[in-house]
């Protein structure tokens, strides 16, 4: 006699970090503004850190994807929103990149890509340890068959003009090298959470 068990076996991708995307398109007019080159950016950098303030049909368009982003898919309640902190127009000339870094001071972070070809540059996105089903002191990483999103240690895009990428502030990213003879031209900025939650003493109004 055989005896049949229902199918169980199932796996839970547990805490997934958020990365959220769409093209905007590039119908924005950009001012001009002054650009220094910042040391660790390698690149040029606005000294205006509110860049976004000038552009407002791109501030307004980024604002309405950022309340898509959390109502919709981290379902945060009205009472909690996020605002404008800083912005800067990030320009990288030929041979320029961004090295490793996540953004501090900040809750949401995102890059809006106004201009850039197929040899611009990716962006990659680290996994940090101790989280994932893995570790830096015992990782078989190299001997996975194929990598997902459960066992790569990166993910990497190829952004395309009027790209935008939101995503948690303390997400380790870099850009690479723009191997293009034309400019990559972005906008990145950050937002911090406002509002009111928690409850008893862990209640704060921000």
């Amino acid at each position: 006699m055989t005896t049949s068990f229902p199918m169980t076996r199932k796996v839970v991708e547990l805490f997934p970090t958020p990365l959220y995307s769409n093209n905007i398109g590039t119908d924005f007019k950009f001012c001009d503004t002054d650009l220094y080159n910042h040391p660790t950016t390698y690149g040029n950098i606005s000294v205006d850190q509110k860049y976004l303030l000038k552009i407002k049909s791109l501030k307004e368009v980024i604002d309405n994807e950022i309340e898509i982003y959390i109502r919709k898919y981290l379902r945060l309640k009205t009472n909690v929103y996020l605002k404008h902190q800083c912005s800067w127009l990030l320009v990288h000339k030929k041979g320029d990149y961004s090295p490793q870094h996540y953004h501090r001071n900040s809750w949401l972070s995102g890059i809006y890509y106004h201009k850039v070809d197929d040899n611009s540059g990716d962006i990659e996105f680290i996994k940090m340890p101790p989280y994932g089903w893995t570790d830096n002191l015992m990782n078989p990483c190299s001997e996975c068959e194929e990598l997902n999103n459960i066992t790569a240690n990166s993910y990497i895009i190829t952004p395309q003009s009027g790209d935008l990428l939101l995503f948690p502030s303390h997400l380790v990213h870099k850009s690479y090298r723009n191997e293009s003879n034309s400019d990559r031209v972005c906008v990145s900025f950050n937002y911090t959470l406002h509002g009111s939650w928690g409850t008893s003493t862990q209640y704060i109004s921000i």
